[in-house]
């Protein structure tokens, strides 16, 4: 399944499809964040559980590329 969306703005949230409860199988899910030229992205987690072995989350600044790659 796919997911996510495109976040514009001071604040938005990033949740999974049927948060709080489970996500479906393979659910591949990209967001978006866009700002400003000079302005930060903070990112706050507040609820984070992931299936050891399977599930990744990677945080890019701009294009998904290895050299844009921040955290994973």
């Amino acid at each position: 399944q796919t997911c996510g969306g495109l976040i514009q703005g001071l604040n938005g949230t990033i949740e999974s499809p049927g948060f709080p409860h489970g996500y479906p199988n393979y659910a591949n899910c990209t967001w978006i964040i866009v700002t400003g030229e000079r302005n930060r992205i903070q990112l706050s987690f507040h609820t984070f559980a992931l299936e050891e072995d399977f599930d990744i989350v990677s945080i890019y600044d701009g294009q998904p590329q290895p050299g844009n790659l921040k955290m994973r």
